[in-house]
């Protein structure tokens, strides 16, 4: 497998050190037969490209296995035609990596505040590339605009097509599990957003009987 490395900024050279021993490590255990590929997003990139993320970058991450992306300092970025891209943002749109897919699970040699010995074991999948995110969720422009320095305004987008794509996304991964998805809205007050997410999530689930 081979794997694109981005230290990025602040600590994102710290901790990826430490990540990378960690890996190595489990490289040599198990005869993995990771590779790595070491390039420059942020101020580095910043400093030496003037942009925080190049398109090169990008390409690259689409023929890698995977990405290993270390922290990022993007609200001290110059604005996006100063070269200030946010980086995530710029994978997720980029490479139309679409599921937030964040797994939650006690482990028996690790200490947990869950009473009674009660284990947990979930999956939280958020969609990544729309909602109230202003710097992917337009086409053109910008989902936040600010009227006076004391009002500041955000669009909303919820699509038909990006619901359901990430509710087939959990109820796939529910199927390997214990066949449970819940869909986390607020229908009862946004009707129209919450609402189309809830139809397409339930309008999903209709294939999936199990």
């Amino acid at each position: 497998m081979n794997f694109l490395v981005l230290p990025c900024d602040g600590i994102g050279p710290e901790i990826m050190e430490a990540s990378m021993t960690v890996l190595r490590a489990l490289d040599r255990k198990f005869g993995l037969e990771l590779e790595y590929e070491y390039d420059e997003v942020g101020f580095a990139s910043l400093e030496k490209h003037g942009t925080t993320l190049r398109d090169e970058v990008l390409e690259k991450a689409g023929n890698c296995d995977g990405v290993i992306l270390g922290t990022q300092s993007h609200a001290d970025y110059p604005p996006p035609e100063k070269g200030g891209r946010n980086v995530s943002a710029g994978f997720r749109v980029g490479l139309d990596l679409y599921a937030n897919i964040r797994p939650a699970r006690t482990r028996p040699f690790l200490p947990s505040n869950l009473a009674d010995g009660k284990t947990m074991d979930l999956v939280i999948m958020r969609e990544a590339t729309e909602g109230f995110y202003p710097d992917r969720n337009m086409t053109r422009g910008w989902g936040e605009v600010m009227p006076s320095p004391d009002m500041a305004l955000s669009t909303r987008k919820i699509t038909r097509h990006c619901s359901e794509r990430i509710a087939r996304q959990a109820f796939a991964w529910a199927m390997k599990r214990r066949k449970k998805v819940t869909a986390i809205h607020k229908a009862n007050s946004f009707h129209m957003t919450d609402g189309l997410f809830l139809e397409a999530v339930r309008d999903v689930g209709r294939d999936f009987p199990e």
